[in-house]
Order: C-alpha cells, then sequence, then structure tokens
C-alpha cells in the first residue's frame, strides 16, 4: 500500500514547480482530479485550508482513505469527473490506476465538478488520462468565477477519446488562460 512518507515531499519533481506559483498565496480551496493514492493532495494539506480530491477507481479508494487519514482538511470523493451527471464505466490499464472512461452507463458515478458548489477554489489539478475536455466543460463555472491556477496533464492519452494535447492548449487559450510553465506532461495555466 502506499502511504505517506518523505519521499512524497516531491516524488516526481513536479510539486515544487507549482508551488512557485502560488508560495505566496494563502491557498483556502485546492481540487485534485484523478488522485490516483494522493501524492498532490497529501503534500497540498500542508498548505491549504481545505483540498478535495476525486478518484474513481476502486481500486484506489482503500489506499486513499488510509493516506488521507491523517489529514482532517482533505476530502475525498469516489466519483469521476466530466460535462454531465451520470454513470460510467471504466477501463484500467495498468497497476498505478491509469483508467479511461469506456461507456456512458456503468457503475461508477459521474458529476460536474461544478455540481459540488465549492467556492474559493485557488487551484485545480487536472490527471484524468485524456478525459481533461469533458472535465474542463464541468467545471466551466468555477473556473471562471474563481478564476484558479490549473495544472493539467497533458500527454497523449487524449487519442482515446479522438484528442490531442493541443485539444487542451486551445481550450484554455479560448477561455482567456495563458500557460505559465510546462514541465512534461504537466503544464500551469493562469487568467
Amino acid at each position: 500500500m502506499f502511504t505517506y512518507s518523505k519521499d512524497l515531499e516531491d516524488p516526481r519533481g513536479n510539486y515544487n514547480f507549482l508551488w512557485e506559483y502560488v508560495a505566496e498565496k494563502k491557498i483556502k480551496t485546492a481540487i485534485d482530479i484523478g488522485a490516483w493514492w494522493g501524492p498532490w493532495t497529501i503534500w497540498w494539506s500542508k498548505y491549504a485550508e481545505r483540498v478535495e480530491a476525486f478518484e474513481p477507481n476502486p481500486l484506489m479508494h482503500k489506499r486513499l482513505e488510509h493516506n488521507f487519514s491523517q489529514h482532517s482538511n482533505c476530502f475525498f470523493h469516489k466519483v469521476a469527473l466530466g460535462d454531465r451527471k451520470g454513470d460510467v464505466s471504466m477501463s484500467y490499464k495498468d497497476h498505478s490506476g491509469t483508467n479511461y472512461v469506456t461507456k456512458s452507463k456503468g457503475d461508477i458515478p459521474m458529476h460536474t465538478l461544478d455540481d459540488y458548489n465549492f467556492n474559493n477554489v485557488d487551484i485545480i489539478k487536472i490527471d484524468v488520462e485524456g478525459y481533461e475536455i469533458p472535465v474542463l466543460e464541468g467545471a466551466k463555472k468555477t473556473i471562471a468565477r474563481d478564476k484558479p491556477l490549473i495544472q493539467i496533464e497533458a500527454n497523449k492519452s487524449g487519442h482515446v477519446y479522438g484528442r490531442t494535447k493541443r485539444d487542451i492548449l486551445n481550450y484554455l487559450q479560448d477561455i482567456g488562460m495563458k500557460r505559465l510553465a510546462k514541465k512534461w506532461p504537466d503544464q500551469i495555466w493562469s487568467f
């Protein structure tokens, strides 16, 4: 089981990469979409008043519950996020929990981020294996209202849904965001 350790401080080198853009801010709410086993959520728990983590993969749920148990400001949602409310099926490609929405009907609940009506969202991290555009569509109101920093993974996994990395770039630019930085596979965007 993955658990919190000193190694969690910066396992991929990307935590500090984002941190240089928020170090001077008081973070009210951070959203971790595609939480995996929780490294981002746990890291942010030290700096944010509240962290909302979303992970639909049932293979990760016990790990997340265990890893978040010592962090009273971390809240876990066992749902997929997308551009609509409903239920989906997912395919799990490997041991790390990489998953893909495969059907519009299934046993995993899907919501939009906007359904939750979170306030004061300062950061949204999105790592959803190609499902970024539907997640962004379902977060339109939150993004427009709070204008958070967005850290988004943009790799080639969007091909599963007929999308490219360029589609993410175009979407974010079209809503008025600018890319501040890129460190493969993550990008940081701001208004």
